[in-house]
């Protein structure tokens, strides 16, 4: 294992582990060391009346009104989860249904049933 050198945070573990923890922390710290972190000062950036650093974007991108993007401009789109379920998923899909329309079943079972069958029924060669 090669000792740390140059910039860098110095290698620390957090105290109250046992012994072996504490030495797994550490070599792990010495083998990936973690970066310095930037230090910004207040103010750092420059006084609040400088140039903008954007120029050819409105002031009002973001915003649900005015020039540029709105607010969905912002958030990227979540993933779409594949409509493919696993075989085995497929296989005991029935008595997962069963065991969902029984009385004491809790409400959080049968919504994860519920979106079970409906990725069952989107996906071919299942149930």
């Amino acid at each position: 294992m090669m000792p740390r050198k140059g910039k860098g945070q110095k290698v620390s573990s957090a105290s109250g582990q046992t012994y072996g923890k504490r030495v797994a922390q550490e070599e792990a710290q010495k083998a990936m060391p973690l970066p310095e972190r930037p230090r910004i000062m207040p103010g750092a950036a420059g006084p609040l009346t400088r140039p903008s650093e954007q120029p050819r974007q409105p002031l009002t991108a973001g915003l649900p009104m005015g020039a540029g993007g709105g607010p969905e401009s912002l958030i990227r789109p979540a993933p779409k989860p594949s409509p493919v379920i696993s075989e085995s998923l497929g296989r005991i899909l029935p008595l997962l249904i069963a065991r969902a329309e029984m009385p004491d079943s809790s409400s959080e079972f049968r919504q994860f049933v519920r979106r079970a069958r409906r990725l069952a029924a989107d996906s071919p060669d299942v149930y």
